[in-house]
């Protein structure tokens, strides 16, 4: 089954054709296929915005004097918006991979990022600047942007039981756990939103690579039929739930 955005093609000695006694020709082929995940990691953080969303709403609607109520209301919220945060994280990961081999790096500055322990974030910037050749005002945005998705990613990978203040937030009248803070639903909103504008900038400003834009080309494709983004009349748009 062909999905859009895929990648098809036939590995050598796949496609041989031959006749038998009779003269008769037998020809097989074995077609092959590489599908990028990366679309369905924007396609989890998009369904996620959504639950995050409602959640959020409930929140709002519902809070009253029953605890086991309310957390519930918080944890619904923190959960979707905690999936939101990993998959935007993942997506970046996988823009990485992708473009890293069109970046001219070299076994030098990759031993030194080893050596320097530089960030996921930095690197993952750093490959987007090289391949793109963005200015210093789109490089700082970029960098900015990914450092503060990739950070809450890995706190949520990696958490943390160190005691902290307990926070408060505007829509509900007690203190919370920071984390209920931080993965609420406007900054997951954020953190999706800014992942996306960083893919359609990419997806609209061709580099020149022709495999590098023929695979943003595809992840948008793919990101179509999934219903992450939809066509408007003068460029790609988001369609998740503007809220």
């Amino acid at each position: 089954m062909i999905f859009e955005g895929m990648r098809v093609g036939v590995l050598p000695g796949d496609f041989t054709i031959s006749a038998d006694e009779s003269g008769a020709a037998d020809a097989r082929l074995i077609l092959s296929t590489a599908y990028n995940v990366l679309p369905i990691w924007l396609r989890i953080a998009s369904d996620n915005l959504k639950a995050a969303k409602n959640a959020s709403d409930s929140i709002g609607q519902k809070w009253g004097l029953d605890e086991g109520a309310n957390r519930e209301l918080l944890i619904a919220e923190l959960e979707s918006s905690l999936q939101v945060f990993v998959a935007c994280g993942i997506a970046l990961d996988a823009l990485y991979d992708q473009l890293r081999p069109y970046a001219k790096i070299s076994e030098e500055e990759l031993e030194r990022w080893r050596k320097n322990q530089t960030s996921r974030a930095a690197q993952i910037a750093e490959v987007a600047r090289r391949v793109f050749r963005l200015n210093n005002e789109l490089s700082t945005a970029f960098k900015r942007n990914i450092s503060g998705i990739i950070k809450m990613r890995d706190d949520a990978v990696h958490p943390s039981l160190k005691l902290r203040n307990a926070c408060t937030r505007p829509d509900i009248p007690v203190g919370v756990d920071w984390k209920f803070v931080a993965y609420r639903y406007s900054n997951s909103r954020t953190c999706f939103e800014s992942t996306m504008q960083m893919l359609i900038y990419l997806y609209e400003n061709k580099c020149g690579e022709p495999c590098v834009d023929e695979q943003l080309e595809n992840v948008f494709k793919a990101l179509l039929e999934l219903g992450v983004v939809q066509l408007t009349s003068t460029s790609i748009g988001k369609s998740c739930d503007d809220g």
